[in-house]
């Protein structure tokens, strides 16, 4: 009888054992994987550029939706503003319905903010009418009213397009044929419009792309959102 409470007990201590070693394989390997040591070294930055990239999208999709709004309600595009004008605000609370989206920092390339490089252009949405052709956004060859954002990190830009058109999250951005001033224009603060003049066709490449984000001929990166392809 105390030979087999032995080996039982015995037996007991081995399965103990066994389970600790497992125990501290499975927390071994974990922190392999954590410390960036193993077969997904990026999934951190990934995962964190995914859920900022997320809700950039959500914040220009806020947008589009007063632009949206306004225009069902029965203003013509071209007579569409950003701000708070009743009728064709699409800030108004009424007519309107969206608020005005701030970008997050982190976002944006450190070299540019703070400060917000020469131009303030950075940290904002900036607004077109339909005063800009963009041959790869939209309709190719179109003036299509867009907004966009300037200044967005690499990372950042590649994540947009990676989640909105599956391209490698390693793959080079299109790039735009002139600096990102020339795209988005030079302000002076938080900007509610900027319409250029029509002969700005600014893209290399034609991707047909409605949103998008691109390299510009400074090594900037830029967001492009289509309001209205037309």
């Amino acid at each position: 009888m105390k030979t087999h409470s032995l080996i039982a007990a015995s037996q007991r201590g081995f399965s103990l054992l066994t389970g600790f070693i497992l125990v501290i394989i499975m927390f071994g390997s974990l922190a392999f994987f954590l410390a960036g040591q193993g077969i997904n070294a990026g999934f951190g930055g990934t995962y964190t550029n995914t859920a900022k990239v997320s809700g950039l999208l959500t914040s220009a999709g806020y947008i589009n939706t007063g632009f949206d709004a306004v225009t069902l309600g029965g203003t013509a595009a071209v007579n569409v503003t950003f701000d708070t004008a009743t009728t064709t605000g699409i800030f108004n609370p009424t007519t309107g319905g969206a608020m005005a989206q701030e970008i997050d920092p982190a976002l944006l390339d450190s070299a540019l903010v703070p400060p917000l490089a020469a131009s303030t252009i950075y940290g904002y949405w900036v607004y077109r009418k339909n005063a800009l052709t963009l041959s790869g956004v939209g309709v190719p060859a179109n003036p299509d009213f867009t907004m966009m954002v300037a200044g967005l990190k690499l990372g950042i830009c590649q994540q947009i397009n990676t989640t909105l058109h599956g391209t490698d999250i390693t793959a080079t951005p299109p790039t735009i044929a002139s600096a990102d001033i020339a795209v988005v224009g030079a302000l002076a603060g938080p900007p509610t419009e900027a319409i250029p003049t029509n002969s700005i066709n600014p893209l290399a490449v034609t991707t047909t792309w409605m949103n998008g984000c691109y390299k510009t001929s400074d090594n900037h990166y830029v967001y492009i959102h289509t309001l209205l392809a037309q």
